[in-house]
């Protein structure tokens, strides 16, 4: 039989409430991210918020409960970032900039989210309690994936019978940004101009024929 969650003991005051969650989802998104799902315990988290183990209780019955409330935060921030990205532009060449430079700026301001949403990915691997709560791609992600897609095939800057492909291919990009580059501010911004140079035909040249 499964163990009932701890009951949320104390009831903060309610102008406090809200800030003291917010507190406990930054620090958590830190922990999570350094540590990973099995190390970080729920009296990490209420020590570095400041608060004790029992009243952490109080905004989540469990450790899997905050998890997500930190997953579902950050990958909402970033789904409505691209989404902003993505409505001021017409075509995939357009969009597809917009979205990349805004996973650069997202980078420079809230380095968390990334090392966040990284380690979560190794966290959904290991942990079946996160792979079953956790749907891949996300289904705002999804969505977004979609319209992109959806979106360059009707521009016909796609052909239809190449979406997967090309949706392979986004995917590889953009999880490539945030795994391999995201803690390098520096060498991020050389892989998103990277790939802007690729855009222009400018990053690889055609090659000189040799000399008859």
């Amino acid at each position: 039989m499964a163990k009932k969650p701890p009951a949320r003991i104390g009831r903060p005051p309610s102008s406090n409430a809200v800030d003291t969650r917010l507190r406990i989802i930054s620090v958590a998104a830190e922990l999570f991210a350094r540590k990973g799902y099995g190390i970080v315990t729920n009296k990490d988290v209420a020590e570095a918020a400041g608060i004790s183990t029992g009243a952490l209780y109080y905004y989540f019955s469990s450790k899997l409960e905050m998890y997500l409330a930190v997953y579902w935060t950050l990958q909402t921030r970033v789904d409505e970032a691209i989404a902003e990205a993505m409505r001021s532009q017409q075509t995939f060449d357009g969009r597809f900039r917009a979205i990349l430079e805004v996973a650069h700026s997202l980078n420079a301001q809230e380095p968390r989210i990334a090392q966040f949403l990284g380690t979560a990915r190794v966290d959904r691997l290991r942990h079946p309690e996160l792979r079953e709560a956790i749907a891949s791609p996300p289904g705002e992600g999804a969505r977004i994936m979609s319209e992109l897609i959806e979106g360059a095939v009707a521009t016909g800057e796609v052909v239809a019978k190449r979406r997967k492909q090309v949706e392979a291919v986004l995917q590889t990009i953009f999880v490539g940004l945030v795994d391999s580059q995201s803690d390098d501010l520096g060498r991020h911004r050389q892989a998103v101009d990277g790939l802007l140079a690729l855009l222009d035909h400018k990053l690889l040249l055609p090659a000189k024929r040799a000399a008859l």
